[in-house]
Order: C-alpha cells, then sequence, then structure tokens
C-alpha cells in the first residue's frame, strides 16, 4: 500500500493543461515520461521480471487509491505506462503528472 508522501502526491484538482504547463511539468518527472498525443507515457525497465511485476502492482494499488487508472503493458522486464484523464475528454490534467510523480516515488523505494 503507498505511503502517507505518495498518497499526498495525488491528491489534486482537475485543471487541464496547455502545451507549456505540460512541457514545464515533465521536466518534474524521471527521464522515463514523455508526451504523446494527449497522454503521459512512461517507459521503465527491470532487470528481472518480477521485479516489473511488483512495479506493477504497486502502481496499481497507487491508481485504485486515486481511482485515477492508467492503462498498463507488462513484458518481460518492461513497463509501460499511458496516463490520461477520460473526464477531462483524455487530455492531460495536473492530476496526470501527480500520478507520474507518485510512480516515480515508487521507483525510489
Amino acid at each position: 500500500m503507498p505511503t502517507g508522501s505518495l498518497l499526498d502526491l495525488c491528491t489534486v484538482k482537475m485543471t487541464v493543461l496547455n502545451q507549456e504547463e505540460i512541457e514545464r511539468e515533465l521536466t518534474q518527472l524521471s527521464k522515463g515520461w514523455f508526451y504523446n498525443a494527449n497522454t503521459l507515457v512512461g517507459k521503465f525497465s527491470f532487470k528481472k521480471y518480477l521485479g516489473a511485476l511488483d512495479f506493477v502492482n504497486a502502481v496499481g494499488l497507487l491508481a485504485e487509491h486515486q481511482q485515477h487508472h492508467p492503462s498498463i503493458k507488462l513484458d518481460y522486464g518492461q513497463v509501460e505506462i499511458h496516463i490520461t484523464t477520460h473526464d477531462a475528454d483524455n487530455s492531460l490534467t495536473d492530476k496526470d503528472f501527480k500520478l507520474a510523480a507518485a510512480i516515480d516515488q515508487i521507483l525510489l523505494e
């Protein structure tokens, strides 16, 4: 289960971001994240399948707690995460970047 600091990162209002704001927010995330077609995409590598699976499970718990569910693809040692706000016409919002920041924190644990 995510810790208090991770949960704090996911408590935000929903404001649709413009291109300048998106680019600024991207600088605050790890190098695995990029922007593509109104979607925040993260690509992460792991040495072993179980490490990738543990990461996906932690992201799933975090997403469930926040009620903001990304699309997640798991391959051997590779995880790809796609985040967008469906309630904002599939645009990027503060909520997406807060979830990405919380996911980055999982990588640091």
